[in-house]
């Protein structure tokens, strides 16, 4: 089996035995630093991340931002996994924006492994499908959702990758990952701190109200979350979820003050 260091991250730690033997020789740890660059767009990706914590963002560089992001990546996730599986370039940039640990496999050897095991290629899919919702979700949520609602969306998503409620992200941070200004970023969490959701303190910005925050959050957060459920519950509970989420849309629909 893997060891414990290995087994924080979920892809890791959902491997059977049989699956684990593949990886074990390959795995090597590595240390997450802030601005570390993983891998550039366009890229080929010769390592497959895995992190133990921290935070990773999936960024499509523009000329006026240093790059908008796409999706983030902690615990629950891979990066490069979906390139180096199909010896593609990669999509985006990878930047470490929260310091933390992972464990390094390298794009060959990953490969290597999801061609011997029908399984494993099984379970990669789903990671990749997470991450396809993910950058889905959140092309809608930019060009459907307020500013407001998606830093508040932005936060609830951190904090539930990296735990705590101080999350380690300047607003300069924020406003790069939602490709708006710092100066918009300051004006809305000055309204955010009148309604007692957050406080912003230098280099971080304290969660104080969780509730408040998911109240003033864009419905991406809750899409996702349900989808990401669905996606990893045992299969006797995928009906289950998938029911809840049509009974709610239904509601939302009939009521759609709720």
């Amino acid at each position: 089996m893997l060891t414990p260091h290995h087994e924080k991250n979920a892809f890791l730690s959902r491997l059977a035995a049989s699956e684990s033997s593949l990886f074990r020789s390959q795995l090597s740890p590595v240390e997450l630093r802030v601005g570390d660059s993983l891998h550039y767009c366009g890229d080929r990706v010769e390592s497959v991340i895995f992190p133990n914590s921290g935070l990773v963002s999936m960024t499509i560089p523009l000329r006026e931002f240093a790059g908008v992001g796409v999706a983030l990546v902690g615990h629950e996730g891979i990066v490069g996994g979906f390139a180096a599986a199909a010896c593609a370039p990669a999509a985006c940039d990878a930047e470490v924006r929260i310091a933390g640990t992972a464990s390094r496999m390298p794009a060959a050897a990953f490969r290597y492994a999801l061609e011997q095991n029908p399984s494993l290629r099984t379970l990669a899919a789903r990671f990749d499908s997470a991450m396809l919702a993910y950058a889905q979700q959140t092309a809608l949520c930019n060009a459907a959702h307020t500013v407001e609602s998606r830093i508040c969306r932005y936060l609830l998503e951190v904090q539930d990758r990296c735990g705590g409620n101080n999350i380690p992200l300047t607003q300069g941070m924020l406003g790069q990952l939602l490709g708006v200004r710092r100066t918009t970023v300051t004006l809305i969490a000055g309204r955010l701190e009148t309604t007692s959701a957050l406080r912003c303190r230098r280099g971080y910005v304290q969660i104080i109200n969780r509730e408040e925050l998911e109240r003033h959050a864009c419905e991406c957060y809750e899409h996702l979350k349900l989808y990401m459920a669905s996606l990893f519950a045992p299969a006797q509970c995928v009906s289950a979820i998938a029911s809840s989420s049509i009974s709610e849309d239904r509601s939302l629909k009939r009521n759609p003050l709720k």
